[in-house]
C-alpha cells in the first residue's frame, strides 16, 4: 500500500505561514516606524493586519522578537539595494565604491521613508541600548567592517582626507541621512521639497563636490 502524497498540502501550509509572517512584518514595520517601539502595540498590529493577537504571538513571541524580525527585514532590503547598485556600476576604485555605497543608502532613505523612519526610531524608549547593541552586532558593525578598508584605501590614494575611518564613515552616513531627516526643516525654511527628484540630483552634485570629486565618471 502506497503512502499518500502529503507534500502539496504541506507546501501550501508553509506558504500560508510565510505569507502570514510577511503580512505581520509589513504591518509591524508601519507601526514601529510611526509610533516607535514603546508606543507600538502587538494588539494594534493584529488589528491593522486583520489577524488575531494569538496568531501574532504564535509567530513572534514578544514585541522585542517582532522588532528584531522587522529590523532584519529592513537591513536585508538595504543590502539588496546596495548590492544591486554596486553590481550594476562595478566601480574600479575605492572612492568609486564608497560613492556607490553612499548613493545606495541615500536613495534607500528617499525611496523607503518608512524603512528609514524605523531605523531612526531604534534609540527611543526603555532598553534602547539593548536594541542598539543587537543592531550593532548583527548589522552595523559588519557593514562598517566592509566600508573600513575602502575608506583606508581611498585615504591612501589621497581621495579622502586623513582621519579616523569610523568618523569619516559616520560623516558619510549622516550626510546620506540629511534629506530624509531634515526634509521638513528644509521645506519650512526655504520651500524646497526634498522628495523632488531634482532636489535629490542637486544634493548628489553637492556631495560629489564635497566628498567624491575623485571618484571618476561623476556626473
Amino acid at each position: 500500500m502506497s503512502t499518500p502524497d502529503t507534500s502539496t498540502p504541506r507546501r501550501r501550509e508553509q506558504q500560508r505561514s510565510a505569507d502570514t509572517k510577511q503580512a505581520i512584518l509589513k504591518t509591524a514595520l508601519k507601526e514601529f516606524a510611526e509610533r516607535g517601539f514603546e508606543a507600538a502595540s502587538m494588539r494594534a498590529i493584529a488589528e491593522q493586519s486583520g489577524l488575531t493577537h494569538q496568531l501574532i504571538t504564535y509567530h513572534f513571541q514578544s514585541k522585542e522578537v517582532l522588532w528584531q524580525a522587522v529590523a532584519t527585514l529592513v537591513y536585508e532590503e538595504l543590502a539588496r539595494a546596495r548590492e544591486g547598485m554596486i553590481r550594476q556600476a562595478k566601480p574600479a576604485t575605492a572612492i568609486g565604491q564608497l560613492r556607490q555605497e553612499f548613493i545606495a543608502y541615500f536613495q534607500f532613505t528617499l525611496d523607503q521613508p518608512h524603512l528609514h523612519r524605523f531605523m531612526m526610531q531604534r534609540r527611543e524608549g526603555a532598553h534602547s541600548e539593548d536594541r542598539q547593541e543587537w543592531l550593532a552586532q548583527h548589522f552595523l558593525r559588519p557593514h562598517f567592517e566592509l566600508a573600513k578598508p575602502l575608506i583606508k584605501a581611498a585615504q591612501k590614494a589621497g581621495d579622502l582626507p586623513k582621519g579616523e575611518p569610523v568618523l569619516l564613515y559616520y560623516a558619510m552616513v549622516s550626510l546620506a541621512n540629511s534629506l530624509a531627516v531634515m526634509g521638513p526643516d528644509i521645506a519650512a525654511t526655504t520651500g524646497v521639497r526634498t522628495d523632488d527628484a531634482k532636489t535629490a540630483k542637486a544634493y548628489m552634485k553637492v556631495m560629489d563636490a564635497v566628498l567624491f570629486s575623485r571618484a571618476g565618471n561623476v556626473t
